[in-house]
């Protein structure tokens, strides 16, 4: 039966009546970079239109490129009230005070912009330079205090501030990125405590290069001491891990104090699986010889703090070698890795956006800060590693992921029961962001 006002003249001559509905897909297009040419023009249409926080920014960029920052760098605070969360006005300011080297305000915008815009785009140009910033200051931090060395030698150092050297590996070579990964898992364990300051691990490493001493060797005690007054630090860490290739792993680590005595080492033992375990027993043991007790609170941050996957874990570590070595691709390669075994690993995700825009953002202009600041926040994490990767954990070892099985019992005996080793859920696909498509849709509806 024909659908009513149907005429069956029309049906004949019409057998099929095709509509065509196009549908364009169009996203914004992106920012282009600034030019010194373009201060004038800028300027003219921000006294127009002064509310305007991105035009604003612009004119601020702008500013930049014409090497005026002290201009800059006001016009780009004013951007930053009229737009908090565009990323261009902390670029514009940061890199102002880095090329003053004047790391530490720099510094100080970036991180304030991350803590108030953890998702904003530009989040992973902001990391990039914070990276380098960050390594800048550490750099001067070292020389100048080496030029002073004789003068910092008279004064005591902070009992409370403390440093943890690189860890020693004894056992399967494959492992010595954890040399890496474990310093600074401590060093992230025991910020968490109320009592201690704790000197960063660029900081370390950079005093590490300016003394041309390995980061991956022991260094001796009387070395320790100096690099302790240097860093004006009252205790340094020094630990070993031991991972023999089929035996019990064994991690210790102790407390070398500015008057070169050494604490009785703190030691937990067990299978290559529980290594995480370990690790937060040696915390334990290191905040009780320095004297401290663990709050309730402390107890289950340290417990939740980092990763409880070994496979996120040692890419982690494989990365933090590599950006200390200089070879960023190949850091962000093992810190997507890491991100892709656990998504929830937050260093990981963060080294991964300051590595994987990092040459973009060194090799950028000064007027391309506006592009810059477009970028995505969150980069595609695929499974980049090398795949040395899966084998230097082991197929058994590499398919555990420990986790925290019980909250209650862990925070009672946090040493004993924290994390238990479970079956891991196969990692989740890789995400991969979306990207801007242009593009027609035909609808096509056909009549019985």
């Amino acid at each position: 039966m024909d659908p009513p006002g149907v005429d069956m003249t029309l049906r004949s001559r019409l057998p099929v009546l095709a509509l065509g509905v196009s549908v364009l897909a169009c996203a914004p297009q992106p920012p282009t970079p600034v030019s010194p040419a373009d201060v004038s023009e800028l300027a003219g249409r921000v006294a127009r239109t002064p509310n305007n926080g991105e035009l604003v920014l612009r004119y601020a960029a702008a500013l930049q490129a014409a090497e005026r920052c002290d201009t800059a760098v006001t016009v780009a605070r004013r951007g930053m009230t009229l737009a908090p969360r565009s990323a261009v006005g902390p670029l514009v300011v940061g890199h102002c005070h880095e090329r003053a080297d004047r790391f530490d305000d720099a510094l100080a915008v970036y991180r304030t912009f991350l803590s108030n815009n953890p998702d904003g785009r530009g989040v992973a140009a902001i990391r990039s330079r914070e990276l380098l910033a960050s390594r800048g200051l550490a750099t001067q931090r070292a020389r100048q205090a080496l030029a002073r060395e004789t003068e910092l030698a008279a004064e005591p150092a902070d009992p409370q501030t403390v440093a943890v050297l690189p860890l020693t590996i004894a056992g399967d070579s494959s492992y010595q990125p954890l040399s890496r990964g474990l310093a600074q898992m401590l060093t992230s364990d025991l910020a968490l405590l109320r009592r201690f300051r704790m000197v960063e691990r660029l900081q370390l490493g950079a005093l590490l290069d300016e003394m041309a001493l390995s980061r991956t060797g022991r260094v001796e005690e009387a070395t320790a001491v100096r690099m302790g007054r240097l860093l004006r630090a009252g205790r340094m860490v020094q630990g070993l891990a031991a991972i023999p290739p089929e035996q019990s792993v064994r991690l210790e680590a102790s407390v070398l104090l500015g008057s070169g005595e050494v604490t009785t080492p703190a030691a937990a033992s067990g299978r290559l699986p529980d290594l995480l375990r370990l690790e937060k027993e040696i915390v334990v043991g290191l905040a009780s010889r320095m004297g401290y007790t663990l709050s309730e609170a402390e107890r289950r941050a340290i417990l939740e703090n980092g990763t409880q996957n070994l496979a996120a874990f040692l890419a982690y570590s494989r990365a933090l070698e590599a950006e200390d070595n200089g070879d960023y691709q190949a850091a962000a390669a093992y810190y997507a890795e890491a991100v892709r075994q656990d998504p929830g690993f937050r260093a990981a995700r963060e080294g991964y956006q300051a590595t994987t825009s990092l040459p973009e953002v060194r090799a950028a202009g000064p007027g391309d800060v506006t592009v810059l600041a477009s970028g995505t926040p969150e980069p595609a994490t695929p499974s980049v590693a090398e795949p040395s990767l899966t084998s230097a954990i082991g197929t058994s070892v590499g398919d555990l992921v420990p986790t925290i099985a019980d909250k209650t019992t862990a925070i009672a005996n946090p040493v004993q029961e924290a994390i238990k080793t479970t079956i891991a859920q196969p990692p989740p696909p890789s995400v991969v962001p979306p990207s801007t498509l242009i593009g027609t849709i035909r609808i096509v509806f056909r009549l019985p």
